[in-house]
This record gives C-alpha cells, sequence and structure tokens, in this order.
C-alpha cells in the first residue's frame, strides 16, 4: 500500500482556495463597476432634472398686446378666422367693435378651411362682422366704404361701424400672396409690393374713416389725441424671406413709422392656427414654434412730438 502524500493535497487545497477567491474577486469588481455606471447616470439624470427645472424657471420675455378692449380693429387676410376667434374668446376686444374680414369668398373659405363654418357662426352670433372678398391692396372698394356726391357735399364721413366710432387698428397677420413662387428674389419682390400697396390702401381707410372726426383746438390746428389717427398692425415671422422684406423701410416710403413692437406671443391667441395662404397644409415646423413679431405702425405727422424711430421695446 503506497503511502498519502500530504504535499500533493495541501496544493490541490491552496489551488481550490485561491480560484474561490479570485471569483469572489471577480464578483466584487464586476458589482463595483455595475455600482459606479448606476451613479453616474443617477448622476446624469439629476442634471438633466436641474437643467430642466431652469429652463422652466427661465423667465420669459412677455409677449406684445397692443389692444384695449374696446378697440375698433379691421382684420385683413383673416383664413379660417381662428385669429378674430381668438380675440373674442379671450375678451381682448368687444365684439361689436371688430371686423373681420378675408380675401376669399364664403364659399372658397369653407372649402379651403374645414370647420371654419362653425367659427363663422359663432362670430357673427356674437356680433362681429364678417365681409369676404375684401382685397388689402383695394381696401375703400372692397370695403364700400366710398360717398357718393351727396355725401362729399355735406363732409360726411364712411361709418364702419354701426356705432359710427373711428378705427383704431388695421391688422394683417402674417400677409401674403399664395402665389408660391419659388424664386425667392421674385418672392420677396412681390411680397413688398404688396405690403406698399397695403400701407397706401390703409392711408385711404383712415382718411375715410376717421378724417372727418378730427378735434380742432382753439388755435385752428389739431388736438394732440392719439385717438384721431388710425394705427397699423402687422405680424411677420422672424428670419428669411421676411427680414428681406425691409418692412420698417417699406413703411417709411408711405409715411408710416414703427411706435413700438415687441414678440408675437401665440399662447395669447389659444385658438388661433396659422394656416398656409392656399391650403390647410402645415408648413414644415409648426408656425406656433417659430418666432414672430408684431409691429405697430403709426403715422408721420407734423402736428405730433417726434418720437425715436424705430423705438422696438420687446
Amino acid at each position: 500500500m503506497a503511502r498519502k502524500l500530504k504535499g500533493k493535497h495541501t496544493i490541490a487545497k491552496g489551488l481550490k482556495g485561491s480560484l474561490a477567491r479570485l471569483k469572489v474577486q471577480e464578483q466584487l469588481n464586476t458589482k463595483a463597476i455595475k455600482n459606479a455606471e448606476i451613479e453616474k447616470q443617477n448622476q446624469l439624470n439629476k442634471q438633466k432634472s436641474v437643467n430642466k427645472q431652469k429652463k422652466n424657471n427661465t423667465p420669459r420675455a412677455k409677449g406684445f398686446m397692443p389692444f384695449k378692449v374696446d378697440d375698433t380693429v379691421l382684420l385683413i387676410g383673416e383664413g379660417d378666422f381662428s385669429f378674430a376667434r381668438s380675440l373674442i374668446a379671450q375678451g381682448v376686444v368687444l365684439a361689436e367693435n371688430l371686423i373681420a374680414t378675408s380675401f376669399d369668398s364664403f364659399n372658397e373659405v369653407g372649402q379651403k378651411y374645414p370647420g371654419s363654418e362653425d367659427t363663422l357662426t359663432l362670430l357673427e352670433s356674437e356680433g362681429v362682422r364678417i365681409m369676404h372678398n375684401v382685397d388689402a391692396t383695394d381696401l375703400p372698394k372692397t370695403l364700400n366704404l366710398h360717398l357718393n356726391a351727396k355725401q362729399r357735399r355735406g363732409n360726411e364721413k364712411v361709418k364702419l361701424f354701426a356705432n359710427g366710432r373711428q378705427l383704431r387698428y388695421i391688422m394683417f397677420n402674417f400677409p401674403h400672396t399664395g402665389a408660391g413662387i419659388k424664386d425667392q428674389d421674385r418672392n420677396i419682390k412681390q411680397h413688398q409690393e404688396l405690403m406698399v400697396a397695403f400701407f397706401q390702401n390703409c392711408n385711404k381707410v383712415f382718411d375715410l374713416v376717421n378724417a372727418q372726426n378730427c378735434k380742432h383746438n382753439d388755435f385752428g390746428g389739431y388736438d394732440d389725441d392719439d385717438d384721431d389717427e388710425g394705427k397699423i398692425l402687422i405680424s411677420l415671422f422672424e428670419g428669411e424671406p421676411y427680414n428681406s422684406w425691409g418692412i420698417k423701410a417699406l413703411a417709411k416710403s408711405e409715411g408710416y413709422k414703427v411706435e413700438q413692437s415687441g414678440r408675437f406671443e401665440w399662447a395669447m391667441f389659444p385658438e388661433y392656427h396659422h394656416k398656409r395662404t392656399n391650403s390647410t397644409k402645415d408648413t414644415t415646423k409648426p408656425a406656433d414654434e417659430r418666432d414672430a413679431r408684431l409691429y405697430k405702425f403709426e403715422k408721420w405727422s407734423n402736428r405730433k412730438k417726434e418720437k425715436k424711430d424705430d423705438s422696438d421695446p420687446d
């Protein structure tokens, strides 16, 4: 019978223990790495949460709201009339002081903008005056503002509103010809022509509706009353090609200057849904995600104190 070798058993036992310890160490290392990854992800999530909170808490510049509740407003180029609906729904202006117009006929509005019939019915039931086939480049004619010979002899004014009130604002939201010209230079030129004609026609409308209402003072001049002069509101998207229109220069060429401007805040008009001029299709980027600006233009006047040109508080 052979003798049992103790050394061999000891070596085997020592090797088994080393392997066991190595396995335990590997498990500990794996666990440590996993814990480190979890901690790292927790830190990243925490940082994202902090950044999001900071973003949400960052004070946002207020949008520009030009209206007072008793202002009289003429809206030009309403598509589906949702902006007019928003003004009434939010109580921005009184229904009897709002006239909303579209370039399209009643039937064309219905075909282009499904659901607009309900909006028109609502607006009319509230007392808003609705007009169709109104051309921004031929306002006196398409708004039926002409006086007959007898009225002109009697120095009468055109009554745009039933109560005979003066017109405070003419507003054109995101003006567009709808021609879809792809050549950018031609597109810009066409829209510049549109805006020049619009400013010219606003001049004519204010002359017909407001001119006879200007108040004279004892010195043979006019009272310095802003209500005697109508103002023009235009909203435009920021960026090209709109910046190249040069809206301020176009206004100046027709005797108007920027009195004030500010950010067009979509949230102020929640019922308003900007639509393309020629269809209901959305643009590449939703309109309410695009930066836009609202301009208020006043007439240059020698009887008013000069204001700093292009005063644009945000």
